[in-house]
């Protein structure tokens, strides 16, 4: 045996082993829908939700979930219809439920073991099995016959299937797993998607970010393999690029993080936008349910409208699924891959029901069942009821062109193999599963062109579909929220185009979010970081500081220095004093020459009038002394406003306090006179001591003393 054939036979082994240890709920009737043709194909899909390692729960909670199944059996039913494609020829499925558990994807994916494979028989690409496997201990009845299988739902799932399908060399064609490990053709050589691996969603966003110059962005992101990958693939971008993208924060979302945790987030959001007043930008990479809940959170924190926010197919799908998250998210812009909503599907989802909300003419089991519990709940009065209006709930998705188009793409390959290989078909259908291998299916697919729902698809080598991806932003402020396509990403040539009229933004202009521009733009501003990050904030400083050290350092100035215009040197302060010919030296002259003659005429006066019994009261001696003060202030007005010296500075200095303490020393002591002796006056007739002339210019010129040696 060969050691190829050995290593299929120890794998198949172990798969029995997987498939046996399984209990009996996993293979339960709720869980599939069968529907047998000429020639089938395999289905893995997501209905239920896990309950449990090998259960599921037993209700429906996403209608979307079954609107995926009538997809696949829409195509299928159309194709039946056709003279033109599997002429004579019945195309059957069988759907299986893997409930979004990697458990249960695996199970599926053995119960799609071919026949010859589980009867130890030459498989059809030439290999042999080892030994002969019992059917009866295999649980035969749980096998299915197909020529491929189409899923699963998530790339994680989507992996898991494509490792046991290609020990069955089944190929495999998956609508919506993204996960760019799934283009590696050495793990996983029988797996095409009708989907672009996510490297490329990376790319339509750097692009948009670079159309609009933002240099400067956050990334929220969820905590799975989706978000982390697609963040991993962001970065390489930017460098690819030579973008000058500057990633201001990285924030991943935790599975299963409550409100508060995105509150905390979207505070670190608004943190960041308050610092760098031009920095608004935030590229999500989310799975489904936290897209949800950010809507929920933004709309709570009071944030709406405050940031722009840019998200992958996750953001777009739940803007589409309800265009009033526009008014929450308005002016985001979101990508997704390309498709062309199937008018007939439209039509097809519109005639299942009639007006009383009951079933037209379909098999699918799992919409009957979502709609007797939707029934009972709402007859209950329960608020789950999830009563699904046919205008509302059901509408095509851009998700569900690419079921269809899956099914479409075996049909095809089904259809050119069939001709090449089985040209007497039409005279005995029992030897059509003999005359079609999956061997022949898969090449077919590898080469496969055809018309699909939303144009040409065809496969590269990496079994990705070449296509394009759409450009979406929310116009959230008008009377009808919508979610408005502007333009598309083509994977061909890698470029851009969008549809400027169709852009609304808040503001009159594009937001700008970018780094502040180069601080040495601004005269006195250095550099400050905030922390390990390619940008940062100009922090002005303070007018006695230059700015020093590559614009990284305020310095102060040494006394009696002063910054120069440049802000980088500090100069000496030149000297300052008022010219005799200012108007305010003029005018303070003038006053102070009036005050000064004014000064000489009340001397006369005193002086003349001097025995006379009323200026004789109030002490002419101490009056001299004042009107000395008061002449010598003014005097110090010319020395105040000349040229200065060192001499004229000491006098400044000397005489502004020697002169305020002549003027009010006898002004003291006068005052203290009169205090004395009329208190006197109240106890005795005695004359006080020390009220004499010479007595109080004694004490006014021993007080002047004090001050002038303080001095």
């Amino acid at each position: 045996m060969t050691y190829a054939a050995l290593s299929v036979s120890l794998a198949l082994m172990m798969a029995c082993d997987v498939i046996l240890g399984f209990p009996d709920v996993v293979y339960k009737s709720d869980y599939q829908w069968v529907s047998p043709g000429d020639i089938n194909l395999g289905a893995i899909l997501s209905i239920h939700s896990p309950d449990s390692l090998f259960s599921c729960k037993d209700y429906i909670q996403d209608v979307r979930n079954i609107q995926t199944v009538e997809a696949l059996n829409f195509a299928v039913k159309e194709i039946n219809n056709r003279n033109d494609l599997l002429q004579n020829l019945t195309l059957g499925f069988y759907i299986l439920d893997d409930c979004l558990s990697t458990q249960l994807a695996l199970a599926r994916a053995i119960q799609f073991m071919p026949r010859g494979i589980r009867e130890g028989k030459p498989t059809q690409s030439g290999h042999v099995t080892g030994e002969t496997l019992e059917s009866n201990d295999m649980r035969d009845s749980h096998f299915y016959d197909v020529i491929g299988v189409i899923g699963a739902y998530t790339s994680k799932l989507s992996m898991v299937v494509a490792n046991a399908l290609t020990i069955f060399h089944l190929p495999q064609i998956s609508y919506s797993a993204t996960s760019n490990a799934l283009s590696d053709k050495t793990r996983f050589p029988y797996f095409f998607r009708m989907v672009p691996p996510d490297h490329y969603q990376v790319k339509t966003i750097a692009s948009i970010l670079r159309r609009f110059n933002w240099t400067h962005v956050s990334l929220v992101f969820s905590g799975g393999t989706y978000g982390r990958d697609g963040v991993k693939e962001l970065e390489r971008a930017f460098k690819q690029q030579d973008s000058n993208i500057c990633i201001e924060q990285k924030i991943e979302i935790s599975f299963g993080s409550n409100k508060q945790e995105y509150s905390s987030l979207l505070e670190k959001l608004a943190s960041s936008a308050a610092l760098y007043t031009k920095t608004s930008v935030v590229v999500v990479f989310l799975d489904i349910q936290d897209a949800k809940m950010l809507a929920e959170s933004i709309k709570d924190a009071d944030l709406v409208g405050k940031l722009i926010w840019v998200g992958s197919d996750s953001l777009n799908i739940i803007l589409e699924e309800s265009p009033k998250r526009c008014t929450i998210f308005p002016g985001a812009i979101s990508v997704r891959p390309y498709s062309s909503l199937n008018d007939k599907f439209r039509q097809h989802l519109n005639d299942l029901f009639d007006g009383k909300e009951t079933l037209n003419n379909t098999r699918n089991p799992w919409i009957a069942a979502f709609l007797t519990r939707d029934h009972a709940l709402q007859n209950n009065d329960n608020p789950e009821s999830r009563l699904i209006p046919q205008s509302k709930r059901l509408r095509p998705r851009f998700i569900d062109s690419f079921i269809i188009d899956s099914v479409y793409a075996f049909a095809h390959s089904l259809d050119e193999v069939i001709e090449r290989r089985c040209p007497d078909y039409l005279f005995n259908l029992t030897d059509i599963s003999d005359c079609v291998s999956r061997s022949d299916v898969y090449n077919e697919l590898k080469t496969l062109t055809f018309n699909g729902s939303s144009g040409s698809v065809a496969f590269n080598k990496d079994g990705d579909v070449m296509t394009k991806y759409e450009v979406f932003q929310c116009h959230g402020n008008s009377s009808k929220p919508e979610v408005v396509s502007v333009g598309f990403w083509y994977m061909e040539n890698e470029s851009l185009s969008l549809f400027g009229d169709r852009l609304i933004w808040e503001t009159d202009s594009v937001p700008v979010s970018a780094c502040p521009k180069p601080c040495t733009d601004s005269i006195g501003s250095i550099y400050y970081f905030t922390k390990q990050t390619c940008c940062h904030v100009c922090v002005q400083c303070k007018v006695n500081e230059i700015v020093t050290a590559n614009a990284t350092r305020c310095e102060v100035c040494p006394e009696l220095f002063w910054p120069d215009d440049t802000r980088s040197k500090c100069i000496t302060i030149p000297p300052f004093y008022f010219s005799p010919l200012n108007p305010v030296s003029i005018s303070l002259i003038t006053i102070a020459v009036i005050g000064l003659v004014t000064c000489v005429v009340i001397a006369v006066v005193l002086s003349r009038f001097r025995h006379e019994h009323v200026i004789r009261c109030f002490s002419l001696d101490l009056s001299g002394v004042i009107l000395f003060g008061t002449g010598m202030a003014f005097c110090l007005t010319g020395v105040f406003l000349s040229k200065p010296s060192q001499l004229k500075c000491f006098i400044n200095h000397v005489g502004f306090s020697f002169t305020f303490t002549v003027l009010y020393a006898p002004l003291l002591v006068k005052t203290n006179r009169i205090y004395r002796i009329f208190n006197a006056g109240k106890r005795t007739t005695k004359r006080p001591e020390f009220i004499s002339n010479s007595s109080q210019v004694i004490l006014s010129l021993a007080l002047i003393f004090v001050q002038v040696n303080e001095c």
